[in-house]
């Protein structure tokens, strides 16, 4: 679902963004162009942020789980 309208940005997105370390909706802006527009999305940008809190959805960037995998991998084929 298109949360920002101005930039058209998902709702996958912006959720990609937070697990990879953006908290506010400034560092949104930043990561992703989101509320950077018109800000007609920044309650809506507030709330994803706000449950990714609460459901402990805030993880490492799956770029980083991923290549502490394959270092893991790498070694134990040695």
């Amino acid at each position: 679902m298109i949360v920002c309208l101005c930039r058209a940005v998902s709702d996958r997105t912006i959720r990609a963004r937070i697990s990879e370390g953006a908290h506010t909706v400034e560092e949104l802006g930043s990561a992703c162009g989101a509320g950077t527009g018109c800000g007609g999305c920044h309650d809506q940008l507030s709330q994803l942020i706000g449950e990714a809190r609460q459901s402990n959805t805030v993880r490492p960037a799956c770029r980083e789980s991923c290549a502490a995998a394959t270092l893991r991998v790498a070694s134990v084929a040695l």
